[in-house]
């Protein structure tokens, strides 16, 4: 499945080229990092704003990193550098109240911000390229080429599920994401579409293969297969969404449900889902864990009882999942945001 679509979506994932102090030639791409912009609100400004909480890029000690915003006042531009050594970057210039334009300083309300947002004006701009290099991470200024590359891609049937207009843990409705699919970007939209697919088409020659293997239940085999698949397809959404950011301290990748809830997030990684830290691999490790451990001998049997029945005479092991925790959290509406890959596969 990694093979096929990287067959027919690895062009959107293109390496980068190295400059000469980090040994020149090209390096995979893990991460690219962006920050979400919108118009500032003073009439004699208008500059596209970017959104970044924090311009770290790594905290560690001795490989401190971060991006340095390059204001171009006569043309109300922003570029981004990345900087290394001992300096320590500018504070984040937007939070809980608003933001602060980085161009004429102005403050611009979180209304204004979610009007843009609900408005269909809230874009995005690269901030920073992550990696692989000979000697570690490697960290980029970002480059032209990668952005034309990104915005060329166009996913086919993506899901048109709606988001609950209210739901606990939820605060993206806020700024116009209203569907599932404004959770992604497009090329995160044609990744996930496309390893969906090819569950379909797996299971098809799975059953093939276990037919020419005189297997007595090759539709059953298939069918298992299919869903173990499908199950890490819909984890890549996890991994793969503009709600996934980057930890300055590990640095890698702060999954979308690194807490139950859909919360708004600025300066976002967009991983490479053909690498380790955000890819298929990596899911389908997940799932094969899970099978490895998984007791496949005792048959289940489940009770339902009163929460105040007293346990008697239990002879072999219970097994508690994970609590309800009453109405503290919305599992039903936030298990759609894997449902909608589920049932495309």
């Amino acid at each position: 499945m990694r093979d096929e679509a990287q067959k027919r979506i690895g062009h959107l994932y293109p390496k980068v080229k190295l400059p000469k102090e980090h040994g020149g030639g090209e390096a995979t791409v893990i991460a690219w990092l962006w920050a979400r912009t919108v118009k500032c609100p003073n009439p004699a400004c208008g500059a596209r704003m970017p959104l970044v909480q924090s311009f770290w890029l790594s905290k560690r000690k001795g490989k401190k990193v971060w991006v340095e915003p390059v204001v171009d006042r006569v043309n109300k531009r922003v570029q981004f550098e990345v900087k290394s050594g001992d300096g320590i970057p500018r504070e984040g210039i937007v939070d809980r109240r608003g933001a602060r334009c980085i161009v004429c300083n102005e403050v611009a309300p979180l209304a204004h911000v979610r009007t843009e947002g609900k408005a269909g004006r809230m874009d995005a701009q690269l901030m920073a390229i992550v990696a692989a290099g000979n000697r570690g991470r490697v960290y980029l200024a970002p480059s032209d080429e990668h952005v034309a590359i990104a915005a060329k891609a166009v996913p086919h049937g993506v899901p048109g599920t709606d988001l609950p207009e209210k739901a606990l843990g939820f605060r993206v409705q806020l700024y116009g994401m209203t569907q599932h699919q404004d959770l992604f970007t497009q090329r995160q939209l044609t990744a996930l579409t496309v390893f969906s697919d090819l569950v379909s088409e797996t299971r098809e020659r799975v059953e093939v293969d276990a037919i020419k293997a005189s297997c007595g239940e090759a539709r059953a085999y298939a069918d298992a297969v299919a869903t173990y698949l499908a199950f890490a397809g819909s984890k890549l959404g996890d991994r793969n969404s503009t709600l996934a950011s980057w930890d300055v301290g590990s640095v890698s990748l702060r999954s979308t449900f690194a807490r139950q809830a859909l919360s708004m997030v600025w300066d976002y990684c967009e991983t490479n889902p053909f690498e380790s830290m955000g890819g298929f691999d990596g899911a389908i490790g997940w799932i094969t864990k899970s099978l490895v451990l998984f007791p496949t001998k005792p048959i289940g049997i489940t009770h339902q009882l009163d929460a105040a029945e007293k346990i008697v005479n239990l002879n072999q092991a219970m097994i508690s999942t994970d609590p309800p925790y009453y109405d503290n959290i919305g599992y039903a509406d936030l298990s759609d945001f894997f449902y909608i890959w589920l049932r495309r596969s």
